[in-house]
């Protein structure tokens, strides 16, 4: 079936429907919109004068959840009128917000090839019954994307026919063409014990080896020292043969064809998995399309430096008692591989996009830290609804056995305590987004974490720490002088609070009847058992790190788009904005009357600048 196959009347109004209710609580959440209230009801009234109304909840981290089912356009007399799509809403409320018109036709563009990708996931989509004990390559493909950024799927760059064949909802596992590079043109770096020829034999067998060997040679490299590296599909067609062809001209790249591995792209789509062999290293490799907030390159000084990042953390992690105990996990980015463009890298101030084409980061495959008994799925699972409405993280908690509370403080448990200990012990963190963690199972119960992607999300605090005195000179230098204490705890504040258990925090109230206020405490009281524990050891760095202060700065993902950096081609990657201050449920325990902090009317807060958009 094709993707104009999937668009039905009735999925496409669905489709709409919620996309515009995330619109909605996603623009209000960042101040971007500021509806008339009464009660649960809201109204905006918009600029040609038609009124948009809807139901919201209220909810503990500050937002106002739409109700899709409750979306209702009307004149302003309130008679019913046809809904708009969701794309033609965006074009009327960007400019009001303050979007130029450049930003507004790219939105609404990106809205587009988000409602179309939603409309082949509710017409594809498995029941989460069929979900439960899939493998976690596979579930990556059911997923819906990112649940705060609205045009989660823009994915500007791919046309229809991409969109079939290389999304991750289309799970089409495919062949990737290989390279052979001379080693003049090409860095490569690798953890201690591997080399850049072992990496790629155990990416692609003897056999396939021996073939890349032959064809580098009948290319006139030397299959010796030749760096060999894997290119997306798309890469390949629509950068790599028109930028690269004095490189192909003079021989200094050799095309080898495909290698006989089949992948399966994942949720962040440059990041593939090895469906013919699952016990292989993912890859992860550039491709220049922007979906959400970023070109989907490799930033060519983090990928060389990934390796250095693997083995410092694995080195703090491994030597560490508590995070042994805790079962904290690092995929590691073993391998990586980068080739420059010389007329790109010669331009003071480039785009960023143009320096990020082509290089392969190999990471560690996630079945070898898993004990007898034990899987792994990405958080971002527990996030996911089928088309019928049901939710995997319900599902999953119902089958476990266990209450919905206890259920949650296990989750807590193992996530929360180990991320603060690498936060105060090492003053480093991780982006704990959805995508970047690995919950670890036993019965469908939360056992353990795996944090992956020290390519663009790990960082170290300005603070120089007794703990830092041992890191590696490249590691220093890819980590850079770090940020300040109260920035690097926003990692965890955004990436973790924010973008993961504010979403997941409703769902269990929807499915399970879990209340907020129970779910937040659960996870307060991970926070305060750990503190307890490493009071004498840590207790000066809880100061200096405050996850549990009464508030802080509400960073906004749609914002950075709508009224940041729009559609520029700018030489730094965009990073998040803030608007206000969010009231920390890590703190909510600490008044007998709730949060001790009220901010609706705080003022704005600055951008501090080194927040990471995600993925």
């Amino acid at each position: 079936m094709t993707l104009v196959d999937a668009l039905t009347t009735e999925r496409w109004a669905r489709a709409n429907r919620e996309l515009i209710a995330k619109v909605l609580t996603e623009f209000v959440y960042e101040d971007m919109l500021a509806p008339e209230r009464d009660g649960d009801d809201c109204t905006l009234v918009l600029p040609d004068g038609r009124v948009l109304r809807w139901t919201a909840a209220r909810r503990i981290l500050g937002h106002w959840r739409a109700d899709p089912a409750s979306v209702r356009l009307t004149d302003t007399d309130g008679a019913d009128l046809p809904l708009l799509d969701a794309d033609a809403l965006t074009a009327l409320l960007a400019p009001v917000i303050g979007a130029d018109a450049t930003t507004t036709a790219g939105l609404v563009g990106e809205v587009a090839q988000t409602l179309l990708a939603d409309v082949v996931q509710l017409r594809d989509g498995r029941p989460v019954a069929h979900l439960l004990d899939a493998d976690a390559a596979q579930l990556e493909g059911e997923l819906r994307g990112h649940p705060w950024i609205c045009a989660n799927k823009g994915r500007i760059g791919f046309d229809a026919d991409d969109l079939a064949t290389f999304a991750p909802e289309a799970q089409r596992p495919m062949r990737l063409p290989w390279l052979a590079v001379d080693p003049a043109r090409a860095d490569t770096r690798q953890v201690g014990g591997l080399t850049h020829h072992d990496v790629v034999r155990e990416q692609v067998g003897d056999l396939g080896f021996d073939a890349l060997r032959e064809r580098a040679a009948a290319g006139g490299l030397d299959p010796g020292t030749a760096v060999y590296l894997p290119v997306h599909p798309w890469q390949w067609r629509e950068k790599i043969v028109a930028l690269h062809a004095g490189d192909l001209a003079r021989g200094t790249i050799v095309p080898l064809g495909e290698a006989p591995p089949r992948y399966l792209p994942q949720q962040s789509i440059r990041t593939f998995a090895d469906v013919t062999d699952p016990s292989r290293r993912f890859l992860k490799l550039p491709i220049s399309i922007l979906n959400t907030s970023v070109y989907r390159g490799l930033p060519r000084e983090r990928a060389l430096a990934a390796p250095a990042l693997t083995s410092w953390f694995r080195r703090c992690c491994e030597s560490d008692p508590f995070l042994r105990e805790a079962g904290l996990r690092l995929l590691g980015e073993v391998a990586s591989v980068s080739v420059a463009h010389p007329g790109f890298a010669s331009i003071d101030g480039v785009p960023y996009q143009h320096t990020e084409m082509l290089g392969a980061i190999w990471r560690d495959p996630v079945a070898p830290l898993l004990a007898d008994g034990e899987r792994a799925i990405s958080l971002a699972a527990l996030l996911h609804r089928d088309p019928a409405g049901d939710g995997f993280a319900a599902a999953l908690i119902t089958r476990s056995g266990l209450s919905a509370a206890d259920w949650v403080a296990r989750l807590h448990e193992v996530t929360l305590p180990p991320l603060l200990h690498v936060l105060y012990r090492y003053g480093a963190t991780f982006s704990p987004h959805a995508q970047n963690c690995l919950l670890v199972l036993r019965d469908d119960v939360p056992c353990g974490l795996i944090v992956k992607d020290f390519v663009d999300d790990a960082i170290v605090s300005a603070e120089r720490l007794p703990e830092h005195e041992d890191m590696p000179a490249d590691v220093r230098a890819a980590l850079g002088d770090g940020v300040e204490a109260d920035v690097i705890v926003q990692w965890i504040q955004s990436g973790l609070l924010v973008c993961v258990h504010r979403f997941l925090s409703e769902l269990l109230l929807e499915d399970l009847g879990l209340a907020e206020e129970e779910f937040w405490a659960l996870a307060e009281h991970a926070v305060r058992s750990y503190q307890d524990r490493f009071e004498d050891e840590l207790g000066d760095r809880y100061e200096l790190f405050p996850i549990d202060a009464p508030a802080f700065v509400k960073l906004c993902l749609n914002r950075v788009r709508v009224l940041g950096r729009g559609y520029a081609d700018d030489a730094e990657r965009p990073i998040a904005s803030a608007s206000g201050w969010l009231e920390n449920p890590l703190a909510w325990n600490d008044s007998p009357g709730g949060s001790p902090f009220h901010c609706e009317n705080s003022p704005e807060a600055p951008s501090r600048g080194l927040v990471p958009t995600h993925d």
